[in-house]
C-alpha cells in the first residue's frame, strides 16, 4: 500500500511533470492524460523495463538540459547493453544524503577511505559526496585499479588512521585476506564499515564484521536510480521514502506481493531530476515489509534484497535465490575465502577454496549445504588459484567482478574448470 500523503503527492506530481521532458516517457505515456495523473494510479501505469532503458540509448532518459548535468553514469553491461544515467549536482547533493541516512554515523571526523571504483558506476562518488557533505576526510583508493593494490590500501588504512572503510562487500573480504598474508592483524582507527554493489545476506554481515571486529552496514540501490535503502543498526534495510516509491510485484510485474513476500522491485524515483524513472523493473528480488516493529524506531518501510533474478535457481519444486546459497555457504565453518556454484539438471555443485582447508570433512559441508538448500548437493575443495588467486593480492593485478553463482546451459551439466 502506498502512503499517499500531501507531501508524497506533490512529489509524484512533480515528477510526472519532469517525464514529459525525457524523450523515453514522451513515447512510453503518450497515450495517458498526465494532467489527470494521481498517485494512487501508478500501480496502472507501466513498467519501465532494463530493455526498454538500453533500448532509449545514451539519451534516451534525460529529462534536463545537458547544461543543467554534473555527472554521467553507466551501469556495468555485463547483463547486455549498458543503460545510461544522468545526475545534476542535486542529485548527487541527494544521494549523498540518502548514504548519510545510514547509522554507521558519519562525521567531520572521520577518514573514509573509499574503496568503490572510480569509474562510470556510482558508489564511490556518493560516498565522496556525504563525506564531503559532513566534512569528513576522503581517501579515494579505487578498486579494480594497479594504482591502489591490495598491500597499499592496507598501508594507507594504516598510515592515514582510516576510520571508516567503504567498498564492495567482496573487497572487505579481499582486503582481509591480504591484511592475513601480510601478518597486518590490528587496524585500532576502524571503526565501521559501508559496503554496497553487491548482495549481502545475515551470515555474510556477521562474516565481514568477524573479519574486521568493526559494524557494516549496507547500502541497496543502482547505477539508474542513486541508493534506495540504508541499513540501521538493527541490520534492517530502510528505504528513503522521501525520494523512491517502492514496489514488490510478481514475476511477470501484474500485480503485488503481499507484505514480507518476495517479488521483483519496481523502482520509481521522486527526486531525481537528471533521468528520472517511473516503475523501474530492475529484475532485482525483493521484498517490502513495515518497520513498526524494528528497534531504531524508523517508520519507512524495511527493505530485503535476495539477489538477481537472473541468479534464480529452479531445481524441481525448489526455488533458490542468490540470498539462500549465501547464507547456506557462509553458515559454513570455516567460512571459505572463495567459493562458487554451479547450477547442474539435479541439484548443485559447490567449489570452496579456504587456507582453513583441512578443517573441513567434504562429506560434512554436503550435508550442511544439502540440508540448508533441501536440494542435492556435491562438493570439491580446491587449493590453488582456481578460485581465489593470492599471489594476485600482493602485486598490482586489480580485482575483477566476481561471478558466485554459474547457472548451466540447458542440457549441459559441466562447470568450468576456472572461476570467471
Amino acid at each position: 500500500m502506498i502512503d499517499c500523503n500531501p507531501a508524497l503527492k506533490d512529489r509524484f506530481e512533480a515528477l510526472i511533470a519532469r517525464l514529459a521532458h525525457s524523450p523515453l516517457y514522451k513515447e512510453k505515456l503518450a497515450s495517458i492524460d498526465r494532467n489527470r495523473l494521481e498517485l494512487n494510479q501508478l500501480h496502472s501505469l507501466p513498467l519501465t523495463t532494463k530493455e526498454e532503458l538500453r533500448n532509449a540509448g545514451t539519451y534516451g532518459s534525460l529529462a534536463v538540459n545537458r547544461r543543467q548535468i554534473s555527472q554521467y553514469h553507466e551501469s556495468t553491461g555485463t547483463t547486455g547493453i549498458p543503460s545510461a544515467s544522468w545526475f545534476t549536482q542535486a542529485d548527487l547533493r541527494t544521494g549523498g544524503q540518502q548514504v548519510m541516512e545510514c547509522d554507521m554515523q558519519l562525521n567531520a571526523e572521520d577518514s573514509v577511505l573509499i574503496r568503490f571504483p572510480y569509474a562510470l558506476a556510482l558508489p564511490a562518488f556518493l560516498m565522496q559526496e556525504a563525506a564531503r557533505g559532513v566534512g569528513a576526510e576522503v581517501v579515494p583508493a579505487s578498486g579494480r585499479t594497479v594504482v591502489t593494490p591490495y598491500p597499499r590500501v592496507l598501508d594507507l588504512m594504516k598510515r592515514l588512521d582510516v576510520t571508516i572503510l567503504a567498498g564492495l562487500p567482496r573487497e572487505m573480504e579481499l582486503l582481509a585476506e591480504a591484511a592475513r598474508l601480510l601478518g597486518l592483524v590490528d587496524f585500532p582507527s576502524l571503526r565501521a564499515i559501508c559496503v554496497a554493489g553487491e548482495l549481502m545476506s545475515a551470515r555474510r554481515k556477521r562474516h565481514i564484521e568477524k573479519l574486521w571486529g568493526v559494524p557494516v552496514y549496507n547500502l541497496y540501490g543502482s547505477t539508474e536510480t542513486a541508493n534506495i535503502a540504508v541499513m540501521c543498526e538493527h541490520g534492517e534495510m530502510h528505504v528513503a521514502q522521501q525520494d523512491f516509491i517502492v514496489e514488490a510485484l510478481s514475476e511477470d510485474g501484474s500485480h503485488s506481493v503481499d507484505p514480507g513476500e518476495r517479488g521483483f522491485a519496481a523502482i520509481t524515483t521522486l527526486s531525481h531530476q537528471g533521468s528520472p524513472l517511473l516503475r523501474y523493473f530492475n529484475e532485482d528480488i525483493i521484498s517490502i515489509d513495515a518497520s513498526s516493529n524494528c528497534g531504531c524506531g524508523r517508520l519507512t518501510n524495511k527493505l530485503t534484497h535476495f539477489g538477481r533474478g537472473m541468479d534464480r535457481i529452479r531445481i524441481g519444486d525448489k526455488v533458490l535465490d542468490a540470498f539462500d546459497i549465501q547464507e547456506a555457504v557462509y553458515s559454513l565453518s570455516p567460512v571459505p575465502d572463495a567459493w562458487k556454484v554451479f547450477e547442474r539438471e539435479n541439484g548443485l555443485h559447490v567449489l570452496l577454496d579456504s587456507h582453513h582447508w583441512n578443517r573441513w570433512n567434504i562429506e560434512d559441508i554436503r550435508s550442511i549445504l544439502g540440508k540448508m538448500l533441501q536440494v542435492p548437493v556435491t562438493v570439491g575443495i580446491v587449493h590453488d588459484s582456481m578460485l581465489l588467486n593470492r599471489n594476485a593480492l600482493m602485486d598490482n593485478t586489480p580485482s575483477i567482478k566476481p561471478v558466485y553463482i554459474q547457472k548451466r546451459i540447458r542440457g549441459n551439466d559441466q562447470h568450468e574448470s576456472k572461476s570467471e
